[in-house]
Formats: C-alpha cells, structure tokens, sequence
C-alpha cells in the first residue's frame, strides 16, 4: 500500500478504478462525474499517444490508464494542480505510463512538433467570461471560466498537436454544441460521435460528449443518450457500471 502523505488543506478520495486514490484540494477544482464519463468516451488504441489538456489533479489521465492507456502526457498551467497530479501519478505507481507537463499548452508548439499525438482528451472550461457567477477561488474559476483557455484554444491546440486522422475528444455543456461544432470546423476537426448526457428522463441535455476527427468526412453518429439518474434520483445502471459495479445496489 502507497504510504501517502497529504498537506494541509488537502484531502484523499478514492478514484474508483484500479484501487486507485487521488489528492484534492477544497480550494482547486474538484474532479467531477464529467471528468469520468470524459474518460470513458475515450476510444483508446494500441500504442496510442494520448494529450490531456488541463490535466488538473490527473483524473482523466489516470483513468484513461487504467481503461488500457499506456502514453500519456498530461499537460497543466496551474502549478498548485500540477504539483497534485505528479503526486497523485507517483502515489498510484502510474509514473511509467503518465507525464505530468507543468506547461501552458497553447504553446506547446515550443516543445512539441506537430502531429506527436494520436489523441487529444480535454475537459475544457465551460463558461465564457461574463456569464454565470464566477467563484472568489481562482484556481476553481479558472478550471470553470475561460480565463486562460478558450474553446478556440483548444481546437487550434488539438490541431497542432494531433496526427492527421487523430481524434479530440471532450466533454462540455450541451447549450454550446453549435459552438463545439462550428470551431471544430474552423480548424478541420469534424464531430464523428456525439452522446448527449441528461440528468433523467424528460430534462433537457445538460452535457455533450463529443469525439472529433482531424481531417474527418461529415458522416456523423449520433448515440444514444447517457442517463445519470432514475426517476428516484439513484444513478442509472450505466452509470454504475462505469464506476466499475455492475449493478445499482
């Protein structure tokens, strides 16, 4: 068993998958099911090269890890987040497949070339300045707010750093996915999958998960929705079963 040792202030969650654990910080954003359910619309291949931008406490790398990812970089602007994700890479003996890049990665042209990846994993901040109310915490407003990341960011980002033929794939709010679509064209990424995410039966759409193909034809899948509660507000099978139980107990 990993001998963790927490600071002040900080916290030791279970990550669900793998017995794996994970160190928060009240103060940072907090990993939420949109992190999870991102991570598993990750169609993973063998021998991929996977980018997770904006990493935060290392959620979404350590479970593409352990869904079958073997070469992630992680990159993080925000070093207190980055600082997390090191430690929780190292405390889940994950260092031999994770990489924890304390970096701004709209300028990862500066140390990556072009095309070094396969596949692209974000989950972006969601709300355009102005809008909403915005948390007195930084850290959690800037994983909220596109205070140093913009949708458009992340799109020209993806291109630069995905293969022709690789794919981004994200989470985000579904009252932006005429935004999410028209940007992805803008920089030749065009949506091949999109599952809508509702709360229950009869709610609007509250997210999108969207998959993206650099350089891809205009056919698009659009699947079935993804239920995160029954009408007595208990999680939905699927939901369970991505939390790895089999059954809604």
């Amino acid at each position: 068993m990993n001998n963790w040792v927490l600071n002040e202030g900080e916290r030791l969650d279970d990550l669900v998958r793998g017995d794996m654990k994970i160190i928060q910080r009240p103060d940072q954003f907090c990993f939420s099911l949109d992190s999870i359910l991102a991570a598993h619309y990750v169609s993973i291949r063998k021998k991929d090269r996977i980018a997770d931008l904006g990493t935060g406490t290392g959620v979404i790398a350590l479970l593409l890890s352990a869904l079958g990812g073997e070469d992630i970089t992680a990159f993080e602007i925000n070093p207190v987040m980055a600082d997390l994700a090191r430690r929780n890479v190292n405390g889940n003996n994950k260092s031999d497949c994770i990489k924890v890049v304390e970096y701004d990665c709209r300028n990862v042209k500066k140390i990556y070339p072009t095309g070094s990846f396969n596949s692209v994993v974000v989950n972006p901040p969601y709300r355009e300045i102005g809008t909403g109310r915005m948390n007195h915490c930084e850290g959690v407003a800037s994983a909220s707010y596109e205070l140093n990341v913009t949708l458009e960011d992340i799109f020209h980002t993806a291109q630069y750093l995905l293969k022709y033929g690789g794919r981004l794939t994200m989470i985000h709010r579904a009252d932006r996915l005429v935004d999410l679509i028209t940007l992805g064209r803008r920089y030749k990424m065009e949506a091949k999958r999109i599952r809508p995410v509702y709360a229950r039966i009869g709610a609007s759409a509250v997210r999108v998960l969207l998959e993206f193909r650099y350089g891809g034809h205009t056919e698009l899948i659009l699947e079935p929705p993804l239920l995160i509660h029954n009408t007595d507000g208990s999680y939905t099978q699927e939901i369970m079963e991505i939390y790895g139980k089999k059954t809604n107990e």
